[in-house]
């Protein structure tokens, strides 16, 4: 059964109020770690708050500890010197990952490096740990310049919608589709969201806080709730 093992430790917290609280670890880049328009973190509405709140809702009374482990700027690869500090330390029971925004920069190279590293830290959860694990894929990025954007941020525009234009996110959200499919991960596409945003008529970039990578508060509570829904279904 996918996520028995959040499953049991919430019914053992549940039933238990002196046992282990539940321990759940956000690991990622700036998405993970609330980070909105420039120079603003959001700490009570990132996407792994609401997930907290909803499935404490349903399960009154039970403890669960939230490890937000977002680094802004971060890589799947470059981030193998955090692994054990802020993922492995922690014995979590539920680990989300979400990477795949700062990747997709290293173009058509960079998509091994960035499925080596995912499928390394997923080994070592399953080795290491009796962690349930989600793979959290990427929402999409800026594609063309708005009003959104910060003037400090303006030197970024040009790389941005370079990345864009060849198309090197989607290559990315696909080889971890595979990867997740190949593997056996269970993951939840974010990337899907916005996709369906744009079939509604939505444009994008109204709904990132930056202009440029990063959801606003609304999609964060969506996207919250929707992993909530995933490992509830």
């Amino acid at each position: 059964m996918p996520f028995s093992r959040f499953h049991s430790r919430l019914q053992e917290k549940a039933a238990d109020p002196g046992a282990r609280a539940v321990t759940y670890v956000a690991f990622g880049d700036s998405v993970t770690q609330g980070c909105m328009e420039l120079g603003v973190i959001e700490y009570e509405r990132v996407y792994h708050q609401i997930f907290k709140r909803c499935v404490e809702g349903g399960f009154p009374g039970t403890v669960i500890n939230v490890i937000n482990s977002g680094f802004a700027g971060d890589t799947a690869n470059a981030s193998r010197s955090r692994w054990q500090r802020d993922v492995l330390m922690y014995e979590p029971d539920l680990v989300t990952i979400g990477f795949g925004l700062n990747d997709a920069h290293g173009g058509p190279d960079g998509v091994e490096p960035y499925i080596k590293a995912i499928g390394d830290l997923v080994d070592r959860l399953r080795n290491e740990t009796g962690a349930d694990i989600l793979l959290v894929v990427p929402g999409m990025m800026m594609k063309r310049d708005n009003d959104r954007i910060h003037e400090s941020h303006r030197s970024l525009v040009t790389e941005f919608i370079r990345v864009a234009d060849a198309g090197y996110l989607a290559m990315y959200v696909e080889a971890l589709r595979c990867y997740a499919r190949e593997a056996d991960v269970p993951y939840f596409d974010s990337y899907r969201m916005w996709e369906q945003m744009e079939q509604d008529g939505i444009d994008i970039h109204t709904r990132l806080s930056n202009g440029i990578n990063h959801p606003d508060a609304d999609f964060h509570v969506e996207l919250g709730k929707a992993l909530a829904n995933t490992i509830f279904r």
